[in-house]
């Protein structure tokens, strides 16, 4: 009589069943090149940090990387993108954590389940969400630049570089707590608001510390405070906001690599530390530094959890601030 079957060889036989049905799937994906989409236009922080390692990428894996700009809607652009390619590891996308896990919330008819249809790889880098003004302003500080919104409600127009963005959220909060006229005006993208900026033509920017801290290195700018928990290594000089006299507020923009959902977990977890072992590289690790942003690491697991948590810390505050975006 033959032997019957157990549970558990039945699922071992399963599994090594689908792998041999996915194997050629992969063997394809890997013969082609690696995409990774950008939520942004080139030249930003996202595609430095993108091209920085796709060239590990490259090395590791021996395949061609081409960075392709998919900017538009927030990051829904680069999303359906995504979605419309096989979950096979032959596209990524580099993202902010506003596009994946804030994205929905802000939106009027949510368009994707980042649970459902995208999967995180790797957290890359981070940076604070930071206040800058003019030096023509004249304005020195935080609590300087709030004075004059008292005197001159039009000077609490802040520029943000999307409407979907922790700066907005900031901007909403510290508005209400202040009761100050503070009202997040949207761009379409860093690169106009800095121009604006630097012509002294928008009062104040809440974009992300990397955007301007060249620039107030250099005198060009002035860096009023950050969103962080403490001052960082890279900009000893600039006070956290919680230091300017506005306690609990940390807003810091993660940007990582997402797959498709459905991508097998074995090529998450080699290209997480193929990307982690670049991060740890003193090239890497300083060309970082030099544009603001701090490296980050990691496995898929440790980045879904961030995912999760930023979104059911700001849900609450994206309710009540009635920020909506059609998309």
């Amino acid at each position: 009589m033959p032997r019957s079957i157990t549970r558990r060889e039945f699922g071992a036989g399963a599994a090594a069943a689908a792998l041999v049905l996915g194997f050629p799937a992969i063997v394809r994906a890997q013969s082609r090149p690696l995409t990774i989409f950008l939520t942004v236009p080139p030249g930003t922080s996202s595609d430095t940090l993108a091209r920085m390692l796709g060239e590990r990428f490259k090395a590791k894996l021996n395949r061609t990387v081409v960075v392709e700009s998919k900017s538009g809607a927030g990051g829904l652009v680069a999303i359906q993108a995504l979605r419309n390619q096989e979950a096979d590891g032959s596209c990524l996308m580099m993202a902010p954590n506003s596009a994946v896990s804030l994205l929905p919330l802000f939106a009027t008819k949510p368009t994707f389940d980042y649970e459902k249809e995208l999967a995180a790889v790797v957290e890359c880098a981070s940076a604070p969400m930071a206040f800058t003004v003019n030096p023509a302003s004249g304005v020195n500080t935080l609590a300087e630049y709030f004075d004059s919104v008292r005197k001159t409600p039009k000077l609490g127009s802040i520029g943000v570089p999307s409407p979907v963005s922790m700066g907005a959220l900031v901007i909403y909060q510290l508005g209400k707590q202040l009761n100050l006229p503070l009202q997040a005006i949207a761009y379409r993208g860093g690169a106009p608001l800095l121009t604006d900026l630097l012509g002294n033509q928008v009062p104040c920017s809440g974009s992300i510390l990397p955007d301007y801290l060249e620039m107030h290195r250099a005198g060009k700018l002035k860096i009023l405070a950050h969103a962080s928990e403490k001052r960082s290594v890279l900009a000893p000089d600039i006070p956290t906001i919680t230091e300017a006299g506005y306690p609990g507020y940390v807003a810091v923009t993660s940007f990582g690599l997402y797959a498709k959902a459905g991508m097998p977990a074995s090529i998450a977890t080699e290209y997480a530390a193929i990307v982690t072992e670049a991060l740890a590289t003193a090239p890497v690790t300083d060309a970082l530094h030099k544009m603001g942003l701090v490296p980050v690491g990691g496995t898929p697991a440790e980045f879904h959890r961030k995912v999760l948590a930023d979104r059911a810390r700001w849900a609450p505050v994206i309710k009540d601030s009635g920020i909506k975006m059609d998309a």
